[in-house]
């Protein structure tokens, strides 16, 4: 079994700085680290992988989590955010190229929410995908 998790990674990073609408709000700030004084907006991006196999194939399954980080006054710029890395990702495995390995699925989980941080100033959005990769 190879480890796909950072060919994945690599794979979203790339489409989501290549796509117009999403770079419209957030330029190339797409992070797996967000350095210190951001501007905003920005994305980060966190995966969290399980391998499997079975007796024909063997892969890993990745829960992937798009955060979305706005300093409006109001949520509507992470929401944005949020629905545009949405119309980016799901089910749009053909659209990604992996340096290794096949990207079977990529679909929305159904978890996502925008709500303010305990700063009172920054709004969160969040996406969470599930994305299935095959050796």
């Amino acid at each position: 079994m190879a480890d796909t998790f950072k060919p994945l990674m690599k794979a979203i990073i790339a489409k989501l700085k290549a796509n117009t609408s999403v770079m419209g709000y957030v330029a190339t700030r797409v992070y797996t680290h967000v350095p210190q004084n951001t501007a905003f907006p920005y994305i980060k991006i966190s995966i969290s992988s399980l391998p499997f196999d079975s007796k024909d194939t063997t892969g890993m399954e990745h829960e992937v989590s798009i955060a979305c980080f706005s300093r409006e006054a109001t949520p509507e710029e992470a929401s944005a955010i949020r629905a545009a890395v949405y119309s980016v990702l799901h089910r749009n495995e053909s659209g990604l190229t992996l340096d290794s390995g096949t990207l079977f699925n990529l679909n929305y989980s159904g978890v996502g929410f925008v709500e303010q941080e305990p700063d009172g100033k920054t709004w969160q959005g969040l996406a969470q995908f599930r994305a299935v990769v095959m050796d």
